[in-house]
């Protein structure tokens, strides 16, 4: 693991001095990059003069905003307690309105403001992502009146749910492809959400075709193979929060990180024709 330090300032205020004036302290902690992946999710330090040493650090809203409605999903999709997806989506509406959409992109923008780019846009898209699932099956927005007499079960309907599903397969491609210098948490969360998404989109493709049981039971196994893939994510998402919130109050914490920025395409990496003087 690298051994270079970033710098990471706190403010402490505490009563008034006897003008008046309020009395404050003021810290610089040196954070190896290990130290700081487990706060931010960023494989590199902050930028001289950056805001995370005066604002909040958004990372664990904007990841127990995606935490909290992915959970009910996956075990939706996987059909436990006699889930029905998916029908029992639209119970998840109030979780992916204010929790998926809400948190996330209040983190993803808290996250822009301190000039970390990977979060941001993480936090941004799949919190849009949930506002996009939350408001397309809302039974107040009826948006399957326009589709005829098919309705859900139609081609119609589900095309164009299975073509935003393919694309964000190809979205959450682009995320793994990144995490491969982040930790390898993320890159474990982000191919199970390729492989869920993928899953899904398939069985959107599929129920058009429904003509008999063995069809519906193909289609409910599709779902809960994507599922399956999601506890990927499941797992290594609520264990990368359970770091980071211990990284933000000072709990010591002995469990790995497992960044992979300094391993992945480092700059400590010897560049290529170097040569020894």
């Amino acid at each position: 693991m690298s051994t270079e330090k970033i710098e990471h300032t706190m403010t402490n205020e505490y009563a008034n001095s006897g003008n008046g004036s309020p009395l404050t302290r003021q810290m610089t902690v040196a954070l190896t990059p290990e130290q700081y992946e487990r706060l931010f999710f960023q494989p590199e330090g902050p930028r001289r003069g950056d805001l995370s040493k005066r604002f909040a650090n958004p990372t664990l809203l904007g990841l127990l905003g995606f935490l909290i409605p992915y959970t009910s999903t996956i075990f939706t999709l996987c059909g436990l307690r006699g889930a029905v997806a998916p029908t029992s989506l639209i119970g998840l509406n109030g979780d992916y309105y204010f929790l998926g959409a809400i948190a996330m992109n209040l983190a993803g923008i808290a996250e822009f403001i301190l000039g970390n780019t990977f979060p941001m846009a993480v936090f941004i898209i799949y919190g849009c992502h949930w506002g996009s699932l939350a408001y397309t099956q809302d039974p107040i927005h009826n948006q399957l009146s326009a589709f005829g007499t098919n309705g859900a079960l139609g081609a119609e309907w589900n095309s164009s749910q299975g073509f935003h599903n393919v694309t964000m397969v190809l979205v959450s491609f682009v995320f793994l492809v990144a995490t491969f210098r982040v930790n390898a948490f993320f890159v474990a969360t982000f191919f199970g959400l390729v492989m869920m998404f993928s899953f899904i989109a398939a069985a959107d493709f599929a129920v058009p075709h429904i003509k008999t049981a063995a069809d519906l039971e193909h289609v409910s196994t599709l779902l809960k193979i994507g599922g399956g893939f999601g506890w990927l994510g499941l797992i290594s998402g609520w264990y990368l929060a359970i770091l980071t919130a211990c990284a933000a109050v000072g709990i010591p914490c002995p469990l790995p990180v497992l960044d992979l920025s300094s391993k992945v395409f480092s700059k400590d990496s010897p560049k290529e024709g170097h040569k020894d003087a």
